[in-house]
């Protein structure tokens, strides 16, 4: 019934006749054809509108030869359908094309012909899908300058009664070159400034590229807005000469209005305080409006991680001012767990804990865990404030207590780090920390790891880092723009003191010359840790290999091990990580490959001898937290070592 586009209930309106009233002749006719349900007469005309309904329907499923016939059956509409045999699209056919390849052609087309390497088995044939088609195929050869030509209707023959062939024939005509490019109203930039960044690919006299000229009002619009005219609007007018086959290109540009900000109003968060979103704002009252700082602004909220989602809705208010509307999607901040546990590593044990981001709407983390176990033992407080003093200023603390007895051995740790982070400019971040920390590891066993031998006996340990972050990236939950460099510097004292240095470097380039939706990401760490004393902290060694450094290993095993095939730990790193990553489903599911490379060492040239590894994955955004599913390869694994990985990590890689 949703096919014929008729009701199998009649339609009740809202507006029903009052009891005991009467009403005129015109009302009531009006009133008896808003029923258009059953329980009424069809005309000639809508029973065959429903024929071609019914036609439409198996034209999209493929059937072509169907024929809809009708009679009744007492007051009953019945249709007699015969389906007929479902066809497919065997082959398309493009004739008369010289100068732009058939594949090429074909890529544009929604209609696609059978190929079992694409799995495309049976494609169906739908007949307006095809003629718009057609309209691709003419934008195609638009772009590439041939203003003349000319594209038959498609001719469709039905073989072997399931098997269509579409031809496609073609006029090209000549293919017109570029005269000359014409700005009008430009007023404030110099005509190097908006064509600076296609000088290698634009020509006067070469072939007319419809993808250029494009790609040059795109740059022309933005860099116009990025003054503050964020209605500005460019017009491309093609001026063409038939007989001498050039066309040249005029630019119209309206730059309209600069505009000002009055109100700012901050919806949809029914968590977050209005003064945590206000004070990630790059624009306030009686500022410029500008679409680099409505972008920043983006960016930093999505640094919170509270948001799915961050909109800006500009609305003008009167001549050259305007209030802008600020609407987030708030995402689940925190974690809850209470339970008991038995394993043989732990025994048995009781647990809770918590760690809610944006606490009470502040902005603030907290984080408690606390577990009670013969066996096992792991309590925390943390604690993050944003914004102290009502400066960049971010104040910090985390108290705890762990005992972990492992069987072979047993790690005991009790420690206080308080921390202090400040923004020094826009993009710019320096911070400092200090860690006190007395440990233990007893009862080792003989079969215990050799770094847990290395670490036999009691320690005090006193250390104090300062790190500088620049960090652009636009969302670290899927980032597709932007870079992010850190450097730390650390220093431990104390039974265990040391010296430690590492530096990492990511960058993510959307791609800019086909305009698709790939992002290439690259990442390059570095780390290197001396001892003071003759001992290194064990959490100070690196561990390379694993879900965050060289996928397709196994924790710890692109560094040193011992003979039990055990990770040791590295004083020295080198990795590097490149990806391609695509979204599958935006704003949630993203697949990618990737290539890794790189090593833990203890010395020696760190370009010798580096691992490799290859992949593909998907990033799944969840309410909680980002989830990496990968399979790794490592293509020269060391004799004895695994040399492939399925990895699960909840978090973010980059």
């Amino acid at each position: 019934m949703q096919v014929l586009g008729i009701q199998t209930q009649e339609r009740q309106e809202t507006g029903t006749v009052l009891p005991f009233t009467t009403v005129g002749p015109e009302l009531a006719e009006k009133l008896s054809s808003i029923k258009r349900g059953l329980g009424r007469v069809f005309s000639i005309d809508e029973i065959n509108r429903m024929i071609k309904a019914i036609e439409k329907k198996y034209e999209k499923e493929g059937f072509y030869n169907v024929k809809v016939d009708y009679y009744f059956k007492g007051n009953i509409l019945v249709f007699k359908i015969d389906e007929g045999k479902r066809a497919y699209v065997k082959k398309i056919i493009i004739e008369g094309n010289k100068q732009i390849e058939e594949d090429e052609i074909l890529d544009v087309m929604e209609t696609k012909q059978r190929n079992p390497w694409k799995l495309r088995f049976h494609p169906r044939l739908q007949k307006d899908v095809l003629y718009g088609d057609i309209e691709k195929i003419r934008d195609l050869y638009l772009k590439k300058g041939f203003f003349d030509v000319e594209i038959s209707q498609p001719q469709i023959t039905l073989k072997k009664g399931e098997e269509y062939y579409i031809t496609i024939n073609i006029k090209e005509g000549e293919r017109y070159r570029l005269e000359g490019i014409e700005f009008k109203n430009n007023t404030l930039y110099t005509e190097d400034e908006l064509l600076e960044r296609f000088k290698k690919d634009l020509k006067i006299g070469d072939y007319y590229d419809g993808e250029i000229i494009e790609k040059i009002r795109g740059e022309i619009t933005g860099k116009y807005s990025d003054l503050g005219f964020i209605f500005a609007n460019t017009y491309v007018k093609k001026i063409i000469d038939r007989d001498k086959k050039v066309v040249k290109v005029v630019y119209d540009i309206n730059k309209g209005e600069i505009f000002y900000v009055d109100l700012i109003d901050i919806s949809g968060n029914y968590e977050s305080r209005d003064y945590v979103i206000r004070r990630e704002l790059r624009f306030a009252p009686g500022d410029l409006f500008l679409k680099k700082d409505v972008m920043r602004s983006q960016s930093r909220l999505y640094r919170l991680g509270f948001y799915n989602m961050v909109g800006f809705d500009p609305k003008v208010k009167e001549e050259g001012v305007m209030d802008v509307d600020v609407n987030v999607s708030e995402r689940f901040t925190g974690q809850m767990s209470v339970g008991a546990g038995y394993s043989q590593l732990t025994g048995f044990s009781l647990f809770a804990s918590i760690k809610k981001g944006n606490f009470l709407g502040t902005g603030d983390t907290l984080g408690l865990s606390l577990s009670i176990g013969s066996q096992y033992r792991n309590n925390e407080l943390s604690y993050l404030h944003r914004w102290a003093f009502y400066k960049p200023l971010d104040l910090g603390f985390s108290i705890y207590e762990r005992y972990i007895d492992y069987t072979t051995f047993t790690s005991t740790k009790v420690g206080f780090s308080p921390t202090l982070s400040y923004e020094i400019s826009e993009y710019w971040r320096t911070g400092i920390g200090i860690t006190a920390e007395k440990g233990k590891y007893s009862n080792i066993d003989e079969n215990a790891p050799t770094r847990i031998k290395d670490q036999a006996g009691s320690y005090e340990l006193y250390s104090i880092y300062n790190y500088y972050n620049r960090n652009s990236v636009d969302n670290p939950l899927l980032p597709t723009r932007g870079s992010d460099f850190n450097v730390t510097f650390k220093v431990g004292f104390g039974t265990r003191g040391f010296y430690k240095f590492s530096t990492s470097y990511a960058f993510f380039l959307p791609d800019k010359l086909f305009f698709t939706d790939w992002v290439f990401s690259f990442k390059v760490r570095y780390g290197a840790v001396k001892e003071m004393n003759d001992k290194l902290p064990l959490d100070e060694l690196f561990f390379v290999g694993g879900d965050f450094s060289v996928r397709g290993f196994d924790y710890g095993m692109a560094g040193p091990y011992d003979d039990n095939l055990d990770p040791s730990g590295a004083k020295q790193q080198l990795v590097f990580n490149y990806q391609l990553s695509h979204p599958l489903v935006e704003r949630f599911l993203w697949g990618y490959i990737f290539l890794d490379q790189g090593k833990g060492f203890n010395g020696g040239n760190p370009f010798k001898d580096m691992y490799y590894s290859v992949g593909a994955g998907l990033k799944i955004v969840t309410p909680v937290a980002p989830i990496d599913i990968y399979y790794g390869k490592v293509l020269n694994a060391p004799p004895g070592v695994s040399d492939s990985r399925l990895g699960f990590v909840l978090g973010t890689f980059f």
